[in-house]
């Protein structure tokens, strides 16, 4: 029997807006995906182009903000440019948010490019412009193709792009190489070259921030080692697992948040230290599940020289020149609030981060940390409310051999010593003992430490970053929280915003969906679901969120959309309805007259996007302005 035709994009996409079911491989998984997110965050395929162009102060501004990374991607989006002029397409260059930076190419195609938008200032992420090729790279984080009308708004049917995010060492996405023209004529060949350019750039990234480093380089063939398809990893002083490319996280089935977690004993069995004892820079061969592949380990191209103890500390020489790229934010978390923080962190000003529980205070800590001239040492966190009183002391400061009863037998650095040039994050200060609180305020005024039970005195050059729940001003009105402490770390507070008070919680939901690998699975957020999402008061805010998503992740298959009826027993109630007064009253007014401004004073699309009806955002509208 002759096989039936596949069915046309146009009857594909006319199945899917009515709501109706799709025949397998009706549009590639990656296009399908996307759509069902665009559903999920209220836009309609006929949706009016919203979203304001910079102007070119604002542009230029952007520029110098994405400057360290786009000088090193500039021969690569050159020799990219050489090779598809020719066919009439434009190579584009956006930053992480989506926001196009630059484009050169064919000068017919960007007068078209023009009238759709496609041009400097203008932001393509999803939630802007639905599935297109910068904004769906970026969210399922791999190189994506778009053509023609499997863009979800209408008006872009005339344009084909394909398009790769480009990760830094540490997972960031630092911005989109994107290739863009004329429906019919962009292909494969263009998206394996774009691929090839930016695995140059990354590699050019990982040279520069990891040079400090111990790079352990994996490859099938020996011959690949040292070339742009060698995975790369690289470790710090501690052995910590600091940095690593995608393909070395394929081979070795890790993750972007195993870095800082995992050590070299955990994934080869043996400490790096007894690996290059026996090959020291020789090749050798490693297994990687049912793989073995060849393996070489590189030496750092400096080393920090010793430091005499009545010396101050120098800085680290793994310390770069500041970073103009803000940290990543998955979160919702108000950019501004972000570059504050950097700036402090990079004058050696303590950060002490406030909020609610939940707030994501871990998290904004190591956004800072892959942001800051200090990303190639190590992030060292420790909770101060979840070690017993009499342990905290040791874990911090660390302690000689029989130092105490169950001491280990070489003794311990402590967690300041290990986080050596890099950054320790100080959680839940405000639960920090009185004792050790003087403690730390000694070793933050002369940068010294000194284990328990002796010992010499060890010079420290760190940054600190401080969090907590608590109102710590009323704590040391009650003498629960030293003075000098408080003042010496309370230079510039920064309160981070409950979930309720960064916009669009369905938006934020799925990022962190994206952020987890929902996007890579196809698992979307149903429409009914996003409006209930936005509705709920989240007293738990981003972890609360967070912890479902991932749930949800784990309990369902690959491809599909979550609705309510995939929530948790306790928690479908609780969402079900308008009508439940789930959000208070002055989040419902401040969360409706952001959404109105983010439709651009549409009424109709706000209250379709909150999930209510036009009456209830007029009325939450008026009782904001009283």
């Amino acid at each position: 029997m002759k096989p039936s035709s596949p069915l046309p994009l146009s009857e594909a996409r006319r199945r899917f807006f009515d709501g109706l079911p799709l025949p397998d491989h009706a549009v590639p998984a990656s296009i399908l995906h996307s759509w069902r997110r665009c559903l999920g965050l209220g836009l309609t395929a006929s949706r009016p182009m919203y979203g304001e162009r910079l102007d070119e102060v604002q542009l230029r501004l952007r520029c110098q903000q994405n400057a360290d990374w786009l000088a090193v991607a500039r021969p690569q989006v050159e020799t990219l440019f050489d090779s598809v002029v020719d066919d009439g397409h434009v190579v584009i260059v956006a930053d992480r948010d989506g926001v196009i930076l630059n484009e050169i190419g064919h000068t017919p195609f960007l007068d078209r490019a023009e009238r759709l938008a496609l041009t400097p200032g203008v932001g393509w992420s999803e939630a802007l412009r639905g599935t297109n090729a910068i904004g769906t790279a970026l969210a399922q984080a791999e190189t994506v193709l778009v053509r023609g009308s499997e863009h979800f708004l209408e008006r872009l049917r005339p344009l084909s792009c394909v398009a790769s995010p480009i990760l830094d060492p540490f997972g960031q996405a630092l911005g989109v190489l994107d290739v863009s023209g004329p429906p019919r004529r962009l292909g494969r060949p263009h998206g394996l070259r774009l691929a090839a350019a930016v695995r140059q750039i990354e590699l050019a990234l990982f040279e520069r921030h990891c040079g400090h480093a111990r790079v352990l380089q994996l490859a099938d063939d020996a011959a690949l080692l040292g070339t742009v398809r060698a995975a790369r990893l690289a470790f710090d002083d501690g052995e910590r697992l600091l940095a690593a490319n995608r393909q070395a996280l394929s081979a070795l089935g890790l993750s972007w948040d195993d870095l800082g977690r995992r050590r070299f004993v955990e994934l080869f069995g043996e400490t790096l230290e007894h690996w290059q004892h026996r090959h020291g820079r020789g090749i050798a061969s490693v297994a990687c599940g049912q793989r073995l592949l060849s393996a070489r380990v590189d030496e750092p191209e400096t080393t920090l020289p010793a430091t005499p103890v009545d010396a101050k500390p120098r800085p680290s020489r793994s310390a770069r020149p500041v970073p103009t790229v803000p940290p990543a934010d998955d979160a919702g978390l108000p950019p501004a609030l972000l570059s504050q923080a950097l700036k402090l962190l990079e004058a050696d000003i303590p950060v002490l981060v406030l909020g609610e529980t939940g707030t994501g205070k871990d998290r904004f800590a190591q956004a800072l940390h892959a942001a800051s001239s200090r990303r190639g040492g190590p992030f060292v966190a420790i909770n101060c409310a979840a070690i017993p009183d009499g342990l905290v002391e040791a874990e911090l400061f660390g302690y000689e051999e029989g130092a105490y009863t169950g001491a280990r037998r070489h003794g311990s650095r402590g967690r300041l010593r290990e986080a050596q040039g890099g950054v320790l994050f100080l959680d839940e200060i405000g639960d920090m003992p009185l004792p050790l609180q003087a403690r730390l305020l000694r070793v933050l005024q002369e940068r010294v430490v000194t284990p328990l039970g002796g010992g010499r005195p060890q010079p420290v050059d760190v940054r600190l970053v401080c969090a907590t729940h608590r109102d710590l001003k009323r704590a040391v009105a009650e003498g629960a929280f030293r003075a000098d402490l408080y003042y010496r770390l309370c230079h510039y507070p920064l309160r981070l915003p409950s979930l309720r008070q960064r916009g669009d919680v369905a938006l934020i939901a799925q990022q962190l969906l994206d952020r987890r690998g929902g996007a890579r699975r196809g698992i979307t957020l149903a429409p009914e679901l996003a409006q209930a999402l936005r509705r709920y008061a989240w007293p738990g805010n981003v972890r609360e969120l967070d912890n479902l998503l991932q749930t949800l992740l784990a309990l369902n298959d690959d491809g599909t959309q979550l609705t309510l009826a995939h929530l948790p027993e306790t928690l479908r109630g609780e969402m079900g309805g308008e009508g439940s007064g789930m959000v208070a009253d002055d989040h419902g007014d401040a969360l409706a007259r952001q959404m109105l401004q983010r439709c651009g004073g549409n009424a109709s699309a706000a209250a379709r996007a909150l999930g209510i009806s036009r009456s209830t955002l007029y009325r939450r509208l008026g009782r904001g302005m009283r």
